[in-house]
C-alpha cells in the first residue's frame, strides 16, 4: 500500500480557520495504522455517492486524475477541508441550545494506491489532533491510539473504478451526528437505520433461540430482556460494543446449576456470542446504526403460558428483571410472582 499523498489541517469553526499542518515521515506510521485499524474495524457502515460529481467525490476524483501536481491536490483538499469547516458551523448552529458542541479536531486525507487489490483509496478521518502531533516540533509523540475517543469520524473510499458513476465508503461515525455522512461526504446509506434495526434485532433472537433450543433456564430470559433494553434505550447502536458488553463477562444465574453446568453454561454463552459477532456479514446488516426501536416493537413481545386460560404477556424490556417477574414453589406447588403497580389488577385479585 502506497500513500501517495496525505495531509492533516486543523479545522476550528469557533475561530472560522483551516490550519494546514506539515506532517513528518514519522506521520506515515499513523496514517499507515490509522488506515488498517479502518479497514478491518467493524463499527462502520456502507454508504454510496448519490452522483460523481457531489463536492467531495468530485474533488477526489480530480486529484487522482491530476496527481503529479501537488498544488493542484493541495488545493482540492484545502477545499473539502472547508466545506467540514462550512458543515460542522452549520451543525454547531442547530445544536447550540442543547448546550453540545461539535467535536473539534483535525481533518486527515490520504489518497493511497493499493497493489495487491490494484485499486486507489481515499481517506478521510476527523481526529483528535493532540493526540497525534506535537505542536511544538510536529513530532510523532503519543502513537496510534486504537481507542475511538481519539478517532471521530472516519471515511474509506473505494476508487476501484475510477471512471465510475457510483462509488462506495466504508463510513465510521462516533455519533449519530448526521452532518458528516449527509452533509459533508452527501452519501447515502446502503442499508436504512430501520431495516437495520430489524435485522440486528431478528438475527439476536434468531441466535439466542437456537443456542438455548431445549433448555429452560432463566438466562435466556435475561439476555433476550438485556437486548431489547439496549436496543430501547440507546438511539445509537455500535453492534460488536452491545454484544460484548451483555456477553463477554456475562455469568449463569441459576442457583440450582453444579459447577459443571456452570461451567457448560459459561461456555455455551460464550458461543453464541461469538456467532452473534458474525451476524452483520452473514445477515447484511450494518455493525454501526441508529436504533429505530418502533421497528422491533411486534418482536419483542412474548406469550408464556402460565395455566389453563391464563398467559404471561410481556411486551417491553422489563427494568430490574428478576425482582419484577419470579417463578416460586410452595408445598410443591409452582406459581409465577408478578409485582404489580396497578391498584385495580391488585385489588381484583386480592382473595
Amino acid at each position: 500500500m502506497t500513500i501517495i499523498h496525505k495531509s492533516i489541517r486543523i479545522i476550528d469553526y469557533e475561530a472560522q480557520q483551516v490550519t494546514p499542518r506539515e506532517t513528518p515521515e514519522t506521520f506515515d506510521t499513523y496514517v499507515a495504522e490509522l488506515i488498517n485499524h479502518i479497514s478491518g474495524n467493524t463499527s462502520v457502515r456502507e454508504y454510496k455517492t448519490r452522483s460523481n460529481a457531489t463536492e467531495v467525490i468530485g474533488c477526489i476524483l480530480s486529484m487522482c486524475a491530476n496527481q503529479t501536481d501537488e498544488n493542484y491536490v493541495s488545493g482540492k483538499m484545502d477545499i473539502m477541508a472547508h466545506r467540514l469547516l462550512l458543515k460542522e458551523t452549520e451543525a454547531q448552529k442547530q445544536i447550540h441550545r442543547t448546550k453540545t458542541t461539535v467535536q473539534k479536531g483535525s481533518l486527515v486525507q490520504v489518497l493511497l494506491f493499493d497493489e495487491n487489490a490494484e485499486k486507489y483509496e481515499y481517506l478521510l478521518a476527523k481526529v483528535e489532533h493532540t493526540k497525534l502531533v506535537d505542536d511544538s516540533d510536529f513530532t510523532f509523540k503519543t502513537g496510534f491510539s486504537k481507542d475511538k475517543k481519539t478517532m471521530w469520524k472516519s471515511c474509506l473510499f473505494d476508487l476501484s473504478d475510477l471512471t465510475a458513476n457510483e462509488f462506495y465508503a466504508k463510513v465510521y461515525s462516533d455519533t449519530k451526528a448526521q452532518y458528516w455522512s449527509n452533509g459533508f461526504l452527501e452519501l447515502d446509506e446502503m442499508n436504512s437505520d430501520e431495516s437495520n434495526t430489524q435485522r440486528a434485532f431478528q438475527a439476536i433472537d434468531a441466535a439466542l433461540g437456537y443456542g438455548f433450543k431445549g433448555i429452560t433456564r432463566p438466562d435466556y430470559t435475561i439476555i433476550r430482556n438485556h437486548f431489547i433494553g439496549y436496543f430501547k434505550n440507546n438511539e445509537h447502536i455500535d453492534y460488536p460494543s452491545m454484544v460484548n458488553s451483555i456477553l463477554e463477562n456475562y455469568q449463569p444465574v441459576d442457583t440450582d446449576l453444579t459447577p459443571e453446568e456452570v461451567q457448560s453454561m459459561s461456555e455455551r454463552i460464550q458461543t453464541i456470542r461469538v456467532k452473534l459477532l458474525e451476524q452483520p456479514e452473514k445477515k447484511k446488516f450494518d455493525s454501526q446504526f441508529n436504533a429505530v426501536s418502533s421497528a422491533i416493537n411486534a418482536r419483542i413481545r412474548r406469550v408464556y403460558p402460565i395455566n389453563d386460560g391464563i398467559d404471561l404477556k410481556v411486551t417491553r424490556a422489563i427494568t430490574d428483571l428478576s425482582s419484577t417477574i419470579q417463578s416460586v414453589e410452595e408445598n410443591g406447588i409452582r406459581y409465577i410472582k408478578v409485582r404489580t403497580n396497578n391498584d385495580d389488577t391488585y385489588c381484583r385479585f386480592h382473595f
